[in-house]
Formats: C-alpha cells, structure tokens, sequence
C-alpha cells in the first residue's frame, strides 16, 4: 500500500531530482513597493486580493513594513530569534538501532548546518503566516542529506482553496507549482483560525502601521508650521533697493547661518509661532498607542520591551510568562514541521517508505528563566533559621568558583576576615560565622532531645501500659471514649510535665548562652 504525504500525493523512496529554483525563481526580480501611498483603501484592497489566494502584493507590503518600521522590526526580530536562540536536540524515534542511526546521521548534519539562517527564514511565518524553504539533496557516505536551503520568495505563493496548499508562481504552470515531497520544508503559524492567508501577524498589525504613519506625517508637518518661528525684515520706504535685496538675502540666510550683516536702517524681527494647542501631543498619542498595540499583537505583552508602563513585580512576571507561552507554542509549531517535511524526508530517503515511523524527533528546549535574586533571598533565610545548605549545591547553582588558595574572598558586611588557609574551604568559612555559640548551642539542643525522649519513655511507660489495657478490653470506640474520660484524673503525667518543662528552661539557657558568646 503506498505511503502518502499530508496533501494525499504518494511518496517516492527517491529525493527530488532538483531544487524548486531549478523549476521557479526564488525571487521576483521587481518590486511594487506597496506601501508607497498606502491608505484605507490600498491596504483593504491588498488584503481583500490576499484573501482570494494571490498574497503577491501581501507579501510585499508585510516585508515593507518590517524593513520600515523600527518598532515592528525589533518586535518580529525578538519573536523570531527566541525559538532559534534555545537549545535544539535530535532524538530517536525508539530504540531500535535503525532508528538511533538515523538520529545521529540527522544530529551530525544539523550541527554542521547553517541552521540560524534556514530557520529564520521559516520563522518569517509569523508575519507573513507561511513560510517555505526549497530544498536540495546530496549523497554523501552513502546517505542522503539535505543540501542546498534556500528561502523561497512569499510573493510567489499562491493559495490553492481545492488542494488546500500552497503553490509556487512559475512559467509553464497555469495554476502554479506544487513542490514535490522532500523538496522543500513548508512552515505555518496560526494566528487565527481561518484561511492560511490570513493567519499571520501582520494581518493585525498592517492596520496600526498604517494609523503610525499617517500620525508620524501629520507630525512633520505640524513640525514644519510650526517649529520654526517667523523671520521678518523691516525696513523704511526711503530704503535703496540694493539695501531691499541685501536685506531680503540675510532674512533667508538667517534659517541656517544665524548671522547676517544689514544696513542700520532696516531691521530683522523674528516671531514665535503661536502653537496649536494639544498638536503634538495628538500625534504623540497616535504613534506610542499603535506601538503598543503592535507590540501586544506580536509578543502578548509590553512589559518586557520599551513600549510598556511601569508595572507591579507581579504584574511583570506574569507578562514574562505570557511570553514563555508564545516561545513555547512557536517551538512546537517548529518542532511539529522540521519533524515532518524535514526528518521525515531523511528517513524515507535513507531507509524506504515504511520508515516514516523512524523519523527523528527534533525537539527545542525551553526552560523558564530562574530568578537568582529570590533565590538568594530564600537560602539567607534558610540559613538564618539554621537549615543545613550543601555549598557546593550554591556553588553549581550560580555558577560560582571555588576560592583559590590564598584569595581574598567576599564576606558579608561585619564578619570577620578569616585566615586564607579557612578561605579555601567554603565549609570552614560557614564555620567560622557560624561558631563558636551558635553551633555548640545547637548541638547542646540536639544531644538534649535525645536524652529527653528516652527518659519520657521511661516516664510514661506506666501510663502506656494502663492505657493499653484499656483499649484491649474495650468493646467499641464511644466506650473506650467513655473510659478514657474517667481514667483521666488518675493518671500520673508528673514526670513528663516536668520533663517538658525542663527541656524547655534548657533549650532557652542554651540559646542565651550562645548569644552571649557570639556577641563577645
């Protein structure tokens, strides 16, 4: 029975015979430059033709805005560069030894690819909602490995609603291009559900781009009335012309020299501008509100970028987490792709079309950032409530080396500095803060809990054995209860009180002796 691919085509064993720029172009040789004149209606026309499945003028517009825009671009860069940025691994399918082969082979040429790049060319499907990468093959050791990944152009993308896919522009088919299986590696993000063509970013984002420019244009005009004042020049009727004409030239000269030389007969008079009141900040208003909205459309948040208010420490993790999720959500939209038009291609290749289940798995790792600093916090208490703390856990979970011989080491404000030989040694630094009251105190409570649960055994043990005959002869709970009761009175708790109490009036001699010589 023929293996099919998740477009219902049938799989060859065989690697494409060439890379999709062999049959397409990567990229179109011109541009339209969509966003030059850009307004309400252009835009809902571009996104009205994307709908329709022609994302030319789409894609060209999103790449613009990217390029175009420094917020927008620092924002996508951020989003992208996280998923690539975390630690990847190639794992096993099982633990079969075909299985393991492939995973090394696969590990091997992923740690010698050009992975940054290729990756961040899958990764532009979060503005533009798809990505695809043409891929070549190569034989190498008696295997095949992919070899030459190139991005392919999203102008070129045509969005077939019958096949459910996308397809490459090309001369000699009409309808487009459909990339053969192995032939390139196709990346979707879903913003949304719906159409494909509408599932990226900027979808949300092209509107607000367009309200920021519109602000960031009225803005220069406004900057161009009325940030400059007037510079008039005065002069009497009985003023010769050469006297005019040289006046004339020293006002205009005026805007960018600041210097002039004029008859004493005329005058120059320069007059601020009246400002319109709350300019400005309208535009001012316009622009940090559509950047905050962009930003919120791509990373969920603004606190971790330039764009946020000042926020609680609570508020600020819980953004933090919020764009935990996001990484999370794209490195297993990437893992789920690489593993299908990536691994899976590698394993048919190498080992036929029933090993498709062998396919390694390509998994990214990623671990929630730590907050040291409340961790520190936790440790100082720990120690203060006299929690015994393994030092050389402290020391791999920040990072910290071991003193060398004869270093001076970091000691906290008051104590005293110890001998290098004892600075070597965290443990004899923690002794030597430690000591010598506290720790003998210490000990002295411990030793003393010892001895005190012996001679309460040795106190109790005829009220244990009272009460144990009590609970053999008693015939149900509520009379054991009701025995207990009356038994009560009776019974001898002297030694043990006084037992308790003594532990007690020791335990807080101990203490105040070990304050009193830790304070000497």
């Amino acid at each position: 029975m023929p293996i099919l691919d998740q477009f219902g085509n049938i799989i060859s064993g065989k690697p494409p015979a060439s890379h999709p720029s062999a049959v397409v172009g990567l990229s179109r040789p011109y541009a339209n430059y969509p966003s030059r004149g850009l307004t309400p209606e252009k835009l809902a026309r571009i996104i009205y033709e994307a709908d329709e499945g022609y994302l030319e003028q789409q894609a060209e517009l999103f790449s613009e805005m990217e390029e175009r825009d420094g917020v927008l671009s620092q924002i996508m860069q951020d989003r992208k560069l996280s998923a690539i940025g975390i630690e990847w691994r190639i794992e096993p399918a099982d633990n079969s030894p075909q299985a393991r082969r492939l995973a090394e082979a696969l590990r091997e040429w992923w740690d010698n690819s050009d992975r940054v790049s290729w990756m961040l060319d899958l990764q532009d499907a979060l503005g533009q909602g798809v990505s695809l990468v043409g891929m070549a093959w190569r034989r190498e050791s008696g295997m095949w490995f992919p070899g030459q990944l190139e991005h392919i152009d999203p102008r070129l993308l045509i969005w077939d609603t019958q096949q459910k896919r996308f397809l490459i522009q090309a001369e000699g088919y009409p309808r487009g291009y459909a990339p053969t299986f192995g032939q390139a590696i196709e990346h979707r993000y879903k913003a949304r559900s719906g159409s494909p063509t509408r599932a990226g970013l900027m979808r949300t984002n092209a509107w607000w781009y367009l309200f920021k420019h519109y602000a960031i244009k009225d803005w220069v005009v406004y900057a161009e009335v009325y940030g400059q004042p007037y510079r008039l020049g005065k002069y009497d009727p009985a003023t010769s012309k050469e006297e005019i004409e040289a006046l004339e030239r020293a006002v205009r000269a005026l805007g960018s020299d600041a210097a002039g030389i004029i008859s004493k007969d005329t005058e120059i008079e320069i007059i601020e501008v009246a400002k319109a009141t709350g300019g400005p900040e309208v535009y001012r208003g316009i622009y940090e509100i559509a950047n905050r909205e962009m930003t919120l459309a791509t990373l969920g948040q603004t606190l971790t970028t330039g764009e946020g208010e000042h926020g609680t420490q609570a508020l600020g993790r819980e953004h933090r987490r919020t764009r935990l999720d996001l990484l999370e959500a794209d490195v297993a939209a990437l893992s789920s792709t690489l593993r299908r038009d990536l691994a899976t291609p590698f394993a048919i290749f190498n080992a036929g079309t029933d090993s498709a289940r062998l396919a390694p798995k390509i998994i990214g790792i990623v671990e929630e950032p730590e907050d040291l600093a409340q961790q520190a916090k936790t440790l100082d208490i720990l120690q203060q409530m006299g929690y015994p703390i393994s030092l050389r856990w402290v020391a791999e979970k920040f990072g910290l080396p071991e003193p060398a011989q004869d270093e001076r080491i970091l000691l906290r404000l008051g104590t005293p500095q110890m001998a290098p030989q004892e600075a070597r040694s965290p443990l004899a630094a923690l002794e030597r803060e430690l000591r010598p009251g506290m720790m003998s105190g210490q000990q002295f409570v411990f030793e003393m809990i010892g001895d005190a649960t012996e001679a309460a055994a040795q106190g109790l043990s005829p009220v244990l054995a009272r009460l144990l005959q009590e609970i053999e002869a008693a015939q149900s709970p509520q009379q054991l209860r009701e025995r207990l009761i009356e038994l009560f009175p009776d019974l001898d708790t002297r030694a043990l009180r006084q037992l308790v109490e003594a532990g007690w009036l020791m335990a807080e001699l101990a203490g105040m002796l070990a304050q009193r010589e830790d304070s000497r």
